[in-house]
């Protein structure tokens, strides 16, 4: 769709605002704004993730945020400011965001996922893991090849990062990947610039999935180690015998 296709879709100030990007050949503008995405968590990968979705028109974004803000997060965490600091990082970051681009839809969920609660996460186009944990990764990555919704996968540690794409049923899932669970000790390292990096590279993925533009990281992993400059891809195999996604799952979460 080329910029002049979208005049009547989009109003004059939306147009205006995703200029640039809807000159790029083939940019489908409308395929962002109509696009319904959910992303869990928001802080040092979710703050930027959630800026450049916003930013780019994403029509219809669900946040799910249940923690306050600590001063230790901030050498990451770029939604927020100091004087914020023991407030609610879901107040802040929908306030913050709905000011950066009205045109957006944003809704915000103030409660920590869990297999309970999964109804939470909806039927969006697209899931995003944002988060910092894997018990909750576990319970993403379940809840989306059950409702063959793809997840985009991105974690941090140091100096280092990585993401994937998955496309349920097509690609590895989260179990493929990890069928032992790891765990992380925390507080663990990381360097706030890496969070930028991996979050942004999810954003695009987002776009890219939407909009039918680009190859995307699905059946392929992407380390990133920014100590040393380093960015190289693996390749991924769905497992047959996967609990989750193989040919006899197990997963209940529907």
């Amino acid at each position: 769709m080329t910029q002049n296709d979208c005049v009547g879709i989009l109003n004059h100030m939306e147009t205006n605002r995703y200029a640039a990007q809807m000159l790029i050949d083939g940019f489908n503008q409308e395929a962002l704004s109509v696009a319904s995405v959910t992303v869990v968590g928001a802080g040092g990968i979710g703050s930027p993730l959630l800026y450049y979705l916003v930013a780019a028109g994403v029509g219809n974004i669900t946040v799910i945020e249940y923690d306050k803000l600590d001063e230790s997060n901030l050498n990451r965490q770029i939604l927020y400011s100091s004087d914020e600091v023991g407030s609610p990082k879901l107040d802040s970051a929908v306030k913050r965001l709905k000011s950066l681009n009205p045109h957006v839809n944003i809704k915000g969920i103030g409660k920590k996922l869990t297999k309970e609660n999964t109804d939470i996460l909806g039927k969006p186009d697209i899931i995003v893991d944002a988060l910092d944990n894997f018990d909750a990764r576990f319970i993403l990555n379940e809840y989306a090849v059950a409702n063959d919704i793809p997840l985009i996968h991105g974690a941090i540690e140091g100096f280092y990062g990585r993401v994937t794409t998955i496309i349920p049923r097509k690609t590895a899932c989260l179990q493929c990947m990890y069928p032992k669970r790891p765990k992380l000790e925390k507080p663990f390292p990381v360097i706030g610039t890496i969070a930028g990096v991996v979050g942004v590279i999810e954003a695009n993925e987002v776009i890219k999935l939407l909009t039918g533009i680009g190859d995307t990281l699905a059946g392929k992993l992407l380390m990133i180690d920014m100590k040393h400059n380093s960015f190289s891809t693996i390749e991924l195999h769905r497992q047959a015998s996967c609990p989750i996604c193989g040919r006899s799952p197990t997963n209940s979460h529907v």
